[in-house]
């Protein structure tokens, strides 16, 4: 049996805007897998928590943005990190994949130039590192000065010049993030004022079931 070519894409989303997408669907576009799913990270440890909106707002702007997708049969959200132990290390994600879906699926890492470079700093690197294809986009300024041998790098990947932290701050500006943000996602952030007064620590809205 012909195993399924499932790309990760770990991430906090936080908000998930255009460059996130558009790096999905390039992945499906170019064969680089036959599905996409978008992991969203509870707890990543090495990020503040200040400004992490709630897990289910997260999961409910990717949600939306893969729906809207142009894959988007093939590009999804999942919530398995909010499962697992926290915090939420790639290792044991990974693990866990294997341990359950491995017998089906083949499983490969998106990234950024910039966390390829972190990555011998992770917990458990070098099993990563053995077994896993990893599939790295370029970061605006910043080069990629690590690889592994199950490398690759997506030169002429897409390439947006602002961030999900530009986006927080146009937020609290007041300015306005359609360019950036699928409409839907933008809808949704004002309409539960995701980055509003004492929101940003509040607790999940919705249960996992």
């Amino acid at each position: 049996m012909t195993k399924k070519r499932m790309m990760l894409f770990f991430g906090s989303f936080n908000p998930i805007h255009h460059g996130h997408i558009a790096l999905a669907e390039y992945a499906v576009t170019h064969d680089l897998c036959d599905e996409v799913a978008m992991i969203i990270s509870p707890q990543n440890p090495f990020k503040a928590q200040d400004t992490l909106a709630p897990e289910m707002d997260r999961y409910s702007m990717v949600e939306i943005a893969c729906r809207n997708s142009l894959h988007s049969e093939r590009i999804s959200p999942s919530v398995i990190e909010f499962l697992l132990e926290k915090p939420s290390y790639t290792i044991n994600t990974l693990r866990h994949l294997n341990e359950n879906y491995g017998h089906a699926m083949q499983f490969s890492i998106l990234m950024g130039s910039d966390l390829i470079n972190q990555l011998p700093k992770w917990y458990c690197a070098e099993e990563i590192i053995a077994n896993f294809d990893i599939f790295v986009y370029p970061r605006a300024g910043i080069e990629m000065q690590f690889s592994t041998p199950r490398t690759t790098f997506l030169a002429d990947a897409p390439q947006y010049d602002y961030s999900s932290t530009a986006i927080r701050e146009a937020l609290q500006q007041g300015l306005d993030i359609s360019a950036m943000v699928d409409a839907e996602v933008a809808k949704y952030i004002k309409e539960h004022k995701v980055w509003g007064s004492n929101n940003t620590t509040q607790t999940a809205k919705k249960i996992i079931s």
